[in-house]
């Protein structure tokens, strides 16, 4: 129901995409809902207050009585069947239809699955998702009589309080709101833990710890790849190339003081005895 969540009646929804299901023109469309509609007598969707008129004599004519329907004064319940309901349809205009169709989508929830059944690419109606939208707000107004309650009617009979106007602004938002993609949740390396292996690369790369100064850095330039969207990063092999871009001549120098040392080993000189 209507704020509080349509009933399924459980149809299966059309392609939205596929011409060869869409209906090119309103009477066909009409045809096809009363087709889908249940045909019995009594098919009521609600009712209005129309003024009641008996049948009575108000003259005569050759000696023939002439009966003209009078209004009584007073008011009855007059019930709507799904004829009235497709006479205001059918009455209305291209623009008037489209309106109907977006005010469908915000206030009958799940007459449409989804917006893009709303409209086709071009702008025009998508008449196959119209029908099923239609057929399925119908069925809702339907179960609502015995509610007392004419949410759906109201949409069905063009009633409400807002301009086609608004609603074509609520219907925007509305899309603009679904299409929104998430905001990215990005969690950052803990800081601390960058310090650490950056001071350790420059340890091993240049004999010496990294500066307040370089930690800074190392941890922007983290920081700025996981923001970038970069998926996988290697912290250790990051900090590595950072110490050497950072310091390249204590780098070079350190390099020629390891490969000493490992020819010296090799040598099996200053090796522990």
């Amino acid at each position: 129901m209507a704020n509080g969540g349509a009933p399924d009646l459980g149809p299966t929804f059309p392609s939205a995409n596929d011409p060869n299901e869409a209906s090119e023109v309103l009477a066909t469309i009409l045809a096809g809902i009363q087709a889908m509609m249940p045909q019995q007598v009594g098919d009521v969707y609600g009712y209005t207050e129309t003024p009641e008129t008996i049948l009575e004599q108000t003259g005569t004519f050759q000696d023939q009585p002439i009966l003209e329907y009078t209004p009584t004064g007073e008011m009855i319940q007059t019930p709507i069947t799904a004829e009235d309901i497709f006479d205001v349809v059918g009455g209305l205009s291209e623009e008037a239809r489209k309106t109907f169709a977006m005010d469908m989508f915000l206030n009958a929830p799940g007459a449409y699955p989804d917006h893009e059944y709303v409209f086709n690419e071009d702008g025009s109606i998508n008449e196959t998702g119209f029908l099923t939208a239609l057929t399925r707000t119908m069925g809702w107004a339907q179960q609502q009589v015995d509610l007392g309650r004419t949410d759906y009617l109201d949409i069905l009979q063009r009633v409400g309080d807002l301009s086609p106007e608004e609603i074509a602004t609520m219907f925007n938002e509305r899309v603009a709101e679904l299409e929104k993609k998430p905001e990215r949740v990005i969690n950052f390396i803990d800081p601390a833990a960058l310090r650490a292996e950056v001071s350790n690369a420059f340890m091993e790369t240049t004999g010496r710890k990294a500066t307040t100064e370089e930690m800074k850095k190392f941890i922007s330039r983290i920081h700025g790849l996981q923001a970038s969207g970069v998926a996988s990063i290697s912290v250790g092999a990051q900090a590595g190339e950072f110490a050497r871009s950072a310091a390249p001549v204590e780098a070079g120098a350190m390099d020629h003081v390891n490969a000493a040392s490992l020819i010296m080993q090799v040598a099996g000189i200053g090796g522990r005895q």
